[in-house]
């Protein structure tokens, strides 16, 4: 399966560490962002990977030029498109479900699993549990599917919150005509409400590293081996 991660982010909310490179590049105890997105995916076997880029994008063909990495390719947008517009413009030419990475995530998903939970047909997307989920925004559960979204909540909440990995097929951005979307408010809440918006939970490590915050509290902790 062709697996899309989107890295063309600015990383406006990482104004120190992502001050001269990318965000898909800041650094992680030792290795990118990116690498431990792209280690992580070869583990399960996920080697044809599609890096949708945006900002400073020569930056990561560069750096993937001189890792040596095989079947990593790339698409640039012309302009900011969104989640959901970057997706979609990276997705040309693909006629079969594809797997799409959040590219400020670090994770120990089971790729493996989630591949295989993946009905066809339907959307997939994976969850995590949160002991408080203000920063995330909440997800209406029920019998393995996801029913509709729910605003941030303004006291600490848990619940399960949207990880930032998913699996996706062309049609699902049929009756889209802008070309800059987001997936979490024009593809995402539509598939809910036909049905057709499956999830599975992950229990393992997680951790978003969007903001100076995130980024200094995953750099205390310990990581797993992949």
């Amino acid at each position: 399966m062709k697996t899309i991660i989107l890295a063309g982010g600015r990383g406006t909310r990482l104004p120190h560490s992502a001050a001269a490179i990318p965000k898909a590049l800041v650094p992680v105890s030792g290795r990118t962002i990116l690498d431990r997105q792209l280690d992580t995916l070869a583990y399960h076997g996920l080697t044809d990977v599609r890096l949708a880029l945006g900002f400073r994008a020569d930056q990561i063909i560069a750096h993937i030029r001189a890792s040596g990495r095989k079947n990593v390719e790339h698409v640039v947008e012309p302009e900011p498109l969104g989640t959901g517009g970057a997706a979609r413009f990276a997705s040309r030419g693909l006629a079969e479900p594809f797997l799409v990475l959040n590219g400020d995530t670090i994770a120990d998903f089971d790729f493996s699993a989630i591949v295989g939970t993946h009905r066809p047909g339907t959307a997939l997307m994976v969850s995590h549990w949160c002991d408080d989920a203000r920063d995330f925004g909440l997800l209406d559960v029920a019998d393995g599917a996801i029913r509709s979204f729910l605003e941030k909540p303004a006291e600490p909440c848990p619940g399960f919150i949207n990880a930032g990995c998913y699996i996706l097929q062309p049609d699902h951005f049929a009756g889209v005509s802008a070309p800059a979307f987001m997936l979490e408010q024009a593809i995402f809440p539509r598939l809910a409400e036909r049905g057709l918006l499956y999830t599975v939970h992950h229990r393992g490590f997680w951790e978003d590293v969007g903001t100076e915050e995130r980024l200094a509290a995953v750099r205390s902790r310990e990581f797993p081996a992949v």
